[in-house]
């Protein structure tokens, strides 16, 4: 089980390292949001591959669940958010969501640290279930626990619905401007790589983890694939990413 985690990991590691390379040549913002959103992908995925192999620890789930669980969607969000909005007009919804993104990694980031865990539920090679953070069918939890669980669940719900609006409205955008059809089919990619990672990580929260590392594997390379695309025309600056 621990190829296809490592398959993730490796492509994300490949794929931020592309984007950050284009942030130092073009210093854009959403670039660097998006670079840092799949590195974190990168760590998230590590742990699934020691816990895969070894089973999962303390350290392996709070870096899984932080950086995966609650970091990801909103930091990716965000980059399509820092692409879409830009211009004076569109400044106090670019602003407002990095205060979003911002409330939810300080949330999440103390939350994770201090939330106690029970550790019968990392007892396992497979994904842990999300009841070792929070679960009604437990008892002993804190606040911590209840506000880790809410900074996932609204980060997720709200970088998701960003994520496919703005893919969806960019591939739109390129081809009622009659560009060239990679950089449509390349939103499309993104967009439907967007939805399977998010619908594997939606499943989870039903209690169904049989698809969730094939889920992340096909979803990161479905947008990779759609970057790639995008990067493969010879962009103006006035083409719209």
């Amino acid at each position: 089980m621990f190829a296809l985690p490592a398959v993730t990991t490796l492509i994300s590691l490949v794929f931020a390292g592309q984007v950050l390379s284009q942030y130092r040549e073009r210093r854009r913002t959403h670039q660097l949001a998006w670079g840092l959103a799949l590195l974190f992908y990168a760590i998230a995925a590590f742990p699934e591959v020691l816990g895969s192999v070894s089973g999962w620890s303390d350290l392996d789930f709070r870096l899984y669940y932080l950086f995966g669980a609650i970091l990801l969607v909103p930091w990716l969000s965000l980059g399509t958010a820092e692409l879409l909005l830009q211009g004076e007009r569109a400044r106090a919804g670019r602003n407002g969501f990095r205060a979003f993104v911002g409330v939810v990694t300080v949330l999440g980031l103390v939350t994770v640290v201090l939330a106690p865990l029970h550790p019968h539920w990392l007892q396992t090679t497979q994904v842990p279930s999300n009841c070792a953070m929070w679960c009604k069918s437990e008892s002993g939890y804190v606040l911590s626990n209840g506000l880790a669980a809410l900074s996932a669940a609204v980060g997720n719900s709200i970088g998701t619905v960003v994520l496919v609006v703005g893919a969806g409205y960019s591939a739109y955008r390129t081809y009622r401007a009659g560009l060239p059809r990679n950089l449509t089919l390349g939103n499309i990619l993104i967009l439907a790589g967007a939805l399977v990672v998010a619908s594997a990580a939606t499943l989870t929260r039903f209690g169904s983890y049989e698809l969730f590392y094939a889920g992340q594997a096909v979803g990161i390379a479905i947008i990779f694939a759609g970057f790639l695309l995008i990067a493969s025309v010879s962009q103006p600056r006035r083409i719209p990413a």
